[in-house]
């Protein structure tokens, strides 16, 4: 993915070199000592050590490249939420024309998120309930689930201040025929909306995890 141009930074608590590939990173799990390390204006500021994430059963794993829906990318970090009844894995994928996205993968099932650019207040949205309609960006959103979660582990760039262990507000809906995530976070809120991708159209390329 020559498109895009790579970074050095070293790690804040092992000293390691660790290359950041996304314009969008805000935090980067080391592979060598498992810290989560901020990216700030004067380098990489350690906030934690990140829990070790058991292999997933799935198509994706840090470094691998492919094609999807015809569009290149690479995965570059993976964040697992947990919350009452299991977990979640969410796959950081980088697109050769610079577009950033999330896969979530759950339950055998797909889908790819964007984030959304957000202009106006989103009203009483901590007080939301399932089965309510609430606007967001001028769209009436229908909400169809909502989750206490938090942040369990991660590993590789990931595009949130990503601290061990933040809780997070978790409300899933669908507009206009999309799907709508909404995250509130204690000092932020990020909308994404998607759809759901099927496996046929995810193209794995034969490359082995850097890390392992």
């Amino acid at each position: 993915m020559s498109e895009i141009k790579a970074r050095t930074m070293n790690c804040g608590s092992c000293g390691a070199p660790l290359e950041i590939i996304s314009a969008y990173t805000k935090s980067m799990v080391c592979p060598y000592c498992d810290t989560t390390n901020i990216i700030e204006d004067q380098g990489l500021s350690p906030a934690g050590k990140m829990a070790k994430l058991s292999d997933a059963p799935g198509i994706f794993s840090i470094g691998r490249t492919g094609t999807l829906r015809g569009k290149k990318f690479e995965v570059l970090g993976r964040l697992r939420y947990g919350y009452d009844e299991g977990f979640w894995d969410e796959w950081f994928l980088q697109f050769s024309d610079n577009q950033a996205g999330w896969v979530t993968e759950e339950e055998g099932e797909c889908t790819l998120f964007f984030k959304e650019m957000i202009t106006s207040p989103i009203e009483n949205v901590e007080n939301l309930r399932v089965g309510q309609f609430v606007q967001v960006e001028g769209k009436k959103v229908f909400i169809t689930e909502i989750s206490d979660a938090f942040i369990e582990g991660g590993e590789g760039e990931l595009h949130y201040k990503v601290i061990p262990g933040k809780e997070v507000l978790h409300i899933e809906g669908n507009a206009s025929g999309k799907l709508v995530s909404i995250e509130v976070w204690p000092r932020e809120i990020e909308v994404h909306t998607g759809g759901p991708v099927l496996y046929q159209e995810i193209k794995m390329n034969k490359e082995e995890n850097p890390y392992n």
